[in-house]
């Protein structure tokens, strides 16, 4: 975690007056500056994409008129057409944009994917020449050279825009402390250990209501990917000979876990029609579940503070605490983190004014109007704690006229502005909110094991991209396998891990999954040296809490 010494917590006190100086003008002064900085229709015009996530209320406008479209366009050195991109249908909206020659001028989008395919066509416009006018940018080239690394493409320009994200986790296991108490065992730090503990949780009524009721975890949705990341069963690795190969010997003791966990009733036997998870949560909500994997964890104040206090409506002598990933026979690793470095934005070849398009991009990663889009403006949205941070003044206001316009500053790097930090979000004096934020900060101490590696080759977004054939053998293909594996675990005795990853194996074979790890050999040969990989990851992670 970030440490502050008191000159670091003048900086920012000093920070947060001028913002608030700033913030409380930007809507009563906007028509007053315009008048001093020259008329709107002088300044040069760009169009930007702006994801339209069908979130805005009515009242506040639409994702191209809004009241954050027009403080951005009274403040900015250019003036911004919005054009609003359907979020589920990003990518095919995007493309027959392209493909009619109206795309906008900046394109912002988290696809790689997309992206990578858009240089292939020679759809984006190289940056090296026109970083001058974006000097915000610039130095945050400086301090991360991985934005460079990555926004590089293969013929040595760079193309894409990115940012630096917080260095938290992204997926942890909580576990509940007072049922550990209570049935005198200590938290687990191997797989062998956390079946005992979970077959306790099952078996020995923690809860004290003399029914068979817990589960020790959950496993439906995408949470069983977090028993996968204990054993690095994530599909590929790089072997003892500089080769990716298929992770077949790890997905086989993941497979042989979760059957066990199945056979055993340690999870929910009809985990497969929780199709997003919400039975699992309600379950741990309510005080039935040991430990709880969440999908995802994208908001930590929601799961330490929020989720707590919902439980302890219904067991108020819970307590909880992050657990770190077990050891299992595979080697210790962490958990899944958020993407460190994601790249989001490209600029049109097309764009006529590429220049224009820099100084907006510039603008908005000021760190003042990072706060405004962020956080609203002091008085309205927010007022500074005792800790010299904003705090959100009606939650019910923010969510009707803040919480949607997150999209406008997509590619800010919120670690740059101590503000905005979500160690911010917690009030100390609040004892909840403490303790919220002391399971934050455990749970980044869990990556900072220098013997633990990251469970995947890379996070997903720097994996290379498929050329499209390939994608569609490796649809097929996935969807095979994944069916073969649930047999593995729910299929009874006769159908042995074993026997499902032979069968596996044997259907990527047939599907053409060779010719995807020729691809992936090619490419880890041609671009090892500018890759991102897990290695990469936890090293950068690493150095921020440093």
């Amino acid at each position: 975690m970030e440490r502050q010494s008191s000159a670091t917590k003048m900086k920012v006190t000093v920070a947060l007056g001028l913002s608030a100086v700033m913030a409380a003008g930007a809507v009563g002064c906007s028509q007053k500056e315009e008048g001093t900085k020259g008329k709107t229709e002088e300044k040069a015009t760009i169009t930007v994409s702006n994801y339209d996530r069908g979130n805005i209320p009515a009242a506040e406008g639409t994702v191209e008129d809004n009241r954050w479209t027009k403080w951005i366009n009274e403040h900015s050195p250019v003036t911004a057409k919005y054009v609003p991109i359907a979020r589920a249908e990003a990518v095919k909206k995007l493309n027959v944009l392209f493909a009619s020659g109206s795309a906008p001028d900046i394109v912002n989008d988290y696809d790689t994917g997309f992206r990578n395919s858009l240089y292939q066509q020679k759809q984006l416009m190289p940056l090296d020449d026109y970083l001058k006018y974006a000097p915000e940018y610039e130095k945050l080239l400086e301090k991360y050279p991985q934005l460079r690394k990555i926004g590089t493409k293969p013929d040595g320009k760079l193309y894409e825009i990115g940012k630096i994200n917080e260095p938290h986790l992204q997926s942890v296991a909580f576990i509940r402390m007072d049922w550990l108490k209570k049935l005198k065992l200590e938290v687990p730090k191997t797989t062998d250990e956390l079946l005992v503990v979970l077959k306790a949780f099952v078996e020995q009524d923690p809860d004290g209501n003399g029914k068979k009721d817990t589960y020790g975890t959950n496993m439906s949705y995408t949470s069983d990917g977090m028993v996968d990341s204990m054993f690095g069963s994530y599909g590929w690795k790089i072997s003892s000979d500089d080769k990716i190969v298929r992770t077949w010997d790890n997905t086989l003791e993941s497979l042989k876990f979760k059957k066990k966990m199945f056979e055993e009733g340690l999870i929910d036997k009809d985990y497969l029609a929780d199709k997003n998870g919400a039975k699992a949560k309600q379950d741990f909500l309510n005080g039935k579940v040991g430990v709880y994997l969440p999908p995802a964890i994208t908001n930590w104040f929601e799961n330490t503070v929020t989720d707590v206090k919902t439980l302890k409506k219904v067991v108020p002598e819970a307590e909880i605490a992050p657990m770190a990933q077990p050891k299992s026979a595979m080697g210790q690793y962490v958990h899944h983190v958020v993407n460190p470095v994601q790249m989001t934005t490209v600029i049109n070849a097309a764009a006529k004014n590429p220049k224009a398009a820099m100084e907006y991009i510039n603008f908005i990663i000021k760190p003042e109007t990072s706060l405004i889009l962020k956080k609203g403006v002091e008085g309205e949205h927010w007022k500074k704690g005792a800790d010299g941070f904003p705090k959100v003044i009606d939650p019910a206001k923010n969510a009707k006229e803040l919480d949607w316009a997150a999209d406008y500053s997509m590619f800010y790097s919120i670690p740059e502005n101590p503000l905005l930090i979500s160690t911010t979000a917690f009030d100390v004096s609040d004892p909840d909110q403490k303790a919220g934020l002391e399971m934050l900060k455990k749970a980044d101490e869990f990556l900072l094991n220098p013997d633990a590696q990251y469970p995947a080759l890379s996070h997903y977004e720097h994996m290379p991209t498929l050329p499209s054939d390939l994608v569609v053998v490796n649809t097929n293909v996935d969807k095979e396998m994944k069916d073969i594996f649930t047999k593995g675990i729910i299929g009874g005795p006769k159908y042995t891990p074993e026997q499902a990853v032979a069968d596996a194996k044997a259907a990527w074979e047939r599907g053409g999954g060779k010719q995807i790890e020729e691809f992936m050999n090619t490419w880890y040969k041609e671009n090892k040296d500018r890759a991102f990989l897990g290695k990469d990851i936890l090293d950068l992670v690493r150095s921020q809490h440093k």
